[in-house]
């Protein structure tokens, strides 16, 4: 059997066994790139997005990602989406990486806000985090940062914006994402206690060097951190049902992960 086969077989193996532990029907946290809406609306205010002032999807021109840009030429332009967390978060804070490609040309500054809230439009609990950009010499790059949510926070909020505009000034905005930091194992951390526990290490490893190698595997870890935090807030209320997920479930995939490491690991 060779290496891929091996590979792909422990990748079944662990989906299925999260897969058949996790109940269906819940809406919850999670982030990827968020800006998909750039190409969904040819021309016009990018899907998902809400407007102030005025903005435009733009196919002509700098694009970094994709086929479609949003892009800003006013003072008083904003586009504002606010992410669904869920409505039940885990009894401790997250941490998450959060990034934005920005193309900038003359006198302006290109902002991207993060916030965090109780309900859309509801209650601000946490600062703003600004990453930002001025003239970015006729090419795009990248803002990076962390940011975290507090306990309680049910929404992310991401604005896109320009600041000091002078005329003739544009930016443009692509590749907006936010991600836990260093794939987030909910559940995991919430059988253990702790996002520190040694056991999660193996888990954010295969994650990284094999599930995001790949479409399925992109596709079920954005799923995963979809469903997964409501799940992870009732098991960690509750000693019993923390034993029983970590002996049942995490414990096993651990322990599978690491006898199987030879086969998966760059």
């Amino acid at each position: 059997m060779n290496r891929h086969v091996r590979v792909m077989l422990v990748t079944l193996l662990v989906v299925t066994g999260v897969l058949v532990f996790l109940p269906s029907g819940y809406v919850g946290a999670g982030g990827m790139v968020v800006n998909q809406g750039f190409e969904l609306e040819e021309g016009g205010v990018p899907y998902g997005w809400n407007l102030t002032g005025s903005a435009t999807c733009n196919d002509t021109g700098p694009v970094y990602e994709g086929n479609w840009t949003a892009q800003i030429t006013g003072d008083n332009d904003t586009l504002t989406q606010w992410l669904y967390l869920g409505n039940s978060t885990l009894p401790l804070p997250i941490t998450y990486d959060v990034w934005g490609w920005m193309y900038v040309s003359g006198n302006v500054t290109g902002i991207i806000a993060f916030d965090f809230w109780t309900g859309a439009n509801g209650t601000q609990v946490s600062s703003t985090t600004l990453l930002s950009a001025t003239d970015t010499d006729g090419a795009y790059v990248e803002r990076t940062t962390t940011i975290q949510a507090p306990v309680g926070a049910t929404y992310l909020r991401i604005r896109l914006l320009g600041m000091g505009w002078n005329g003739g000034a544009e930016v443009r905005f692509d590749e907006i994402g936010f991600y836990p930091v260093t794939g987030y194992c909910f559940i995991a951390t919430a059988a253990y206690g702790t996002e520190t526990a040694s056991q999660l290490n193996i888990l954010r490893d295969f994650r990284d060097q094999v599930l995001l190698k790949n479409s399925l595997g992109s596709l079920f870890v954005e799923a995963y951190y979809q469903v997964s935090p409501p799940v992870a807030a009732f098991i960690a209320k509750s000693d019993f049902l923390r034993a029983i997920v970590r002996g049942v479930l995490v414990d096993p995939v651990v322990n599978l992960l690491q006898w199987s490491q030879g086969l998966w690991r760059a």
